[in-house]
């Protein structure tokens, strides 16, 4: 028997109407039928009449797929469109649906089985129940017709639906007449009766299972039928009471199922028909959307229809080509139409619900984390792009993410990667480490690491992931371009110094930003440019000897770049400073507290106006005495006034030490600075029978 519990999972309102309640399938007709959607119906036109209601039931519907009948009955009070949750989010169901018939002591007078089912509401307390009631009708019988009349026009299938919407149809009016109270038989060599129900062992079995009695060559109506008609031919006053037992006796009432079912079988059939051969009797209204008015779960926010990715398929079989995304939204019990918010929402929900041994990392949250990566991929959402990016800050770790990590490091994929011993997981990796040479697979391999030290939860593994990880980048940072003397500069760099900090947009500052944070990201400059103030890394004296093109700087000049030096420390600290703070706030989040209740905004800085406006609005040739202010035209001006003042404030050869006069007699182009940034290009020509050629190329004219 499939259940889902009350205290289970829930979700969301519209979910319970077009997934869980039109797939609730019963066992008995899951047997006789391929997969398949509920699509409800009912009859346009009231084809009622002894028919019984009951005041509770606020809905009633029958699939045309299976004729299976669903009822809901509302045992909150004041339920309805107007009931809803008043929140964005709308209500959050906990459902019970049994796929397993109830019988019942009456049940050899008749009456069809019926699968219960009950939901109710953690936010509002708003509860329903279900009846999802077993056809009279079953859907074997609706086979057999259907091929018994469609073998007889193999070659022409128009003719054959004529044929089985013809004894469907007849059997509707004969049973609608039975409910009537009219007692008349049917004759087997009667005309019409013969022609449109054909007599034969499908249509004859339908007869019998609705209560319709052989006698020599007539079919008599159920009893229940002559007892009907006796009540409304009698005019005493007990007739009401009479017709009362009539309505709600097992027989008729199966009678009245069975007319029902007939109508929106009829109605299926004759779809397939021409448009002209269509009665008009026979065309049920489609009642989904009037169920979700019931239960009030039609008012949610939906997805932008331009970034909406319908991954699931609403009627018919399941679209395999999209299983992934459809198993996502199942878990997290969301329609594929929901804005990001509701995904997000019903990923927390569901987090808080979860009564799990280990509700935080456990199978259960990483099923559910696995669920969000893939909606967030499908959708290319930011929103949920972030909130995965959080969980991954915390230590949540998907499924697909430590199989590739298995693969990388064992060679395949491992299915519990708990059995796997830390010391083991560790010597792997340096036995794999050992066999490259190649810092970008080295760094492949320990973030590798990490994914697993993380999806292990142990905390000595991932305090040496992190180490590994650390060191690597920052070699990785500081052998950039081989310029002379960087190497000194190893083992000088904190490991939260290379936590990202972004540069705030000021106008039109972007690629500025970019110029900033690569010369941040390198180490001599950053140092050099945080030393200003030691009267020994920049000229503060304002010493005159340096050449610019062939000339001599001027005082101006010098306080000029000095001035820009200044600004940019004032930046590179800021930096610093926020990439304190950026990592004390990442210590705080993956410490304490529930591990989505702290979401906190990246950190960061904004340059300086007059550091701008240095670099956008003064542009010019660094030999020339007065900066003509102009706009910037490309990425490449910024660069040589960025570096051009920097070069301008260094000082003289003549005060810089003796391991650097040499490079900084010839001008600006052979200081440390131009070095650390320049580098060459070199081309090799291979030709058939002939030497190779090799050409070298400065950077900037290749």
């Amino acid at each position: 028997m499939g259940v889902v519990n009350l205290h289970g999972p829930g979700v969301l309102g519209e979910y319970l109407v077009k997934r869980q309640l039109a797939e609730w399938i019963p066992d008995d007709i899951r047997r006789q039928l391929t997969r398949h959607t509920h699509t409800w119906v009912q009859p346009a036109t009231d084809i009622a009449c002894l028919g019984t209601t009951t005041e509770r039931i606020s809905w009633h519907g029958t699939c045309r797929e299976c004729l299976c009948q669903l009822t809901a009955t509302m045992e909150t009070e004041g339920a309805g469109q107007n009931n809803a949750c008043i929140d964005e989010v709308g209500h959050h169901f906990h459902s019970t649906l049994s796929t397993q018939a109830e019988t019942s002591n009456d049940q050899q007078a008749g009456f069809s089985a019926t699968c219960r089912g009950r939901t109710r509401c953690c936010k509002c307390a708003l509860t329903a129940s279900f009846g999802l009631q077993l056809p009279v009708i079953e859907p074997s019988m609706c086979t057999a017709l259907s091929n018994a009349r469609m073998s007889m026009h193999s070659h022409h299938p128009t003719q054959g639906t004529r044929e089985l919407f013809g004894t469907v149809s007849t059997l509707f009016k004969l049973i609608k007449n039975a409910c009537t109270g009219n007692t008349k038989p049917i004759r087997l060599h009667s005309d019409a009766p013969r022609r449109l129900l054909k007599f034969d062992a499908a249509c004859n079995h339908i007869l019998e299972i609705m209560g319709f009695e052989l006698i020599g060559e007539e079919f008599h109506p159920p009893e229940i039928v002559r007892v009907a008609g006796e009540a409304l031919d009698n005019a005493n006053p007990s007739r009401d009471v009479r017709l009362t037992q009539v309505r709600a006796s097992l027989l008729f009432r199966r009678l009245e199922s069975a007319r029902l079912e007939l109508y929106v079988w009829a109605g299926q059939i004759q779809r397939q028909l021409p448009r002209d051969e269509r009665q008009a009797l026979f065309m049920p209204t489609m009642v989904e959307d009037t169920l979700s008015r019931t239960l009030g779960t039609f008012n949610y926010k939906r997805a932008p229809s331009g970034k909406l990715t319908l991954l699931m398929a609403t009627t018919g079989a399941v679209n395999a080509k999209h299983t992934a995304a459809e198993d996502a939204y199942r878990a997290l019990g969301v329609l594929d139409d929901v804005c990001d918010a509701l995904v997000e929402w019903a990923y927390t929900r569901l987090t808080a619900e979860d009564q799990s041994d280990d509700p935080v990392f456990g199978p259960h949250a990483r099923s559910r984390f696995d669920s969000l990566v893939t909606i967030s991929a499908a959708r290319g959402s930011k929103e949920l792009g972030l909130l995965v990016a959080n969980e991954r800050e915390r230590g949540m770790v998907a499924t697909g993410a430590i199989r590739s990590a298995c693969v990388a490091l064992f060679g395949q994929p491992q299915s519990e990667v708990d059995t796997i011993d830390s010391d083991t997981v560790r010597e792997v990796f340096l036995a794999r480490v050992a066999e490259t040479s190649a810092s970008k697979v080295r760094m492949e391999l320990a973030e590798h690491l990490a994914v697993l030290a993380d999806a292990k939860q142990d905390v000595a593994l991932k305090a040496y992931a992190d180490n590994v990880l650390s060191s690597l980048e920052t070699s990785a940072e500081i052998e950039m371009g081989g310029a002379e003397g960087v190497a000194a500069w190893k083992g000088k760099v904190d490991t939260w110094e290379q936590l990202p900090v972004g540069l705030k947009n000021i106008g039109n500052t972007c690629y500025l930003n970019s110029i900033l944070q690569c010369l941040f990201s390198i180490l001599p400059i950053r140092a050099a440019v945080l030393s200003y103030g030691d009267n020994k890394t920049w000229n503060e004296e304002l010493r005159l000897g340096r050449n610019d093109g062939g000339r001599l700087l001027t005082r101006e000049e010098i306080s000029e770049a000095l001035k820009f030096v200044q600004r940019l420390k004032n930046l590179f600290e800021a930096l610093v400073t926020q990439r304190v703070e950026s990592w004390a706030a990442k210590r705080v989040r993956t410490s304490s507290g529930h591990p989505l209740a702290s979401t906190a905004a990246p950190l960061a800085v904004a340059p300086d106006r007059e550091l701008a406006d240095m670099l956008l609005l003064r542009v010019g040739s660094s030999t020339s005495t007065t900066q003509a202010s102009s706009q910037q035209q490309d990425v490449d001006e910024c660069i040589a006034q960025c570096v051009g003042l920097l070069v301008r404030a260094l000082p003289p050869p003549s005060l810089m030490d003796a391991s650097d006069q040499d490079s900084d007699l010839s001008g600006p182009g052979d200081t440390w600075i131009y070095k650390l940034l320049s580098g060459a290009l070199e081309v090799a020509t291979d030709r058939v029978g002939a030497e190779s050629e090799k050409t070298e190329k400065p950077l900037n004219e290749a």
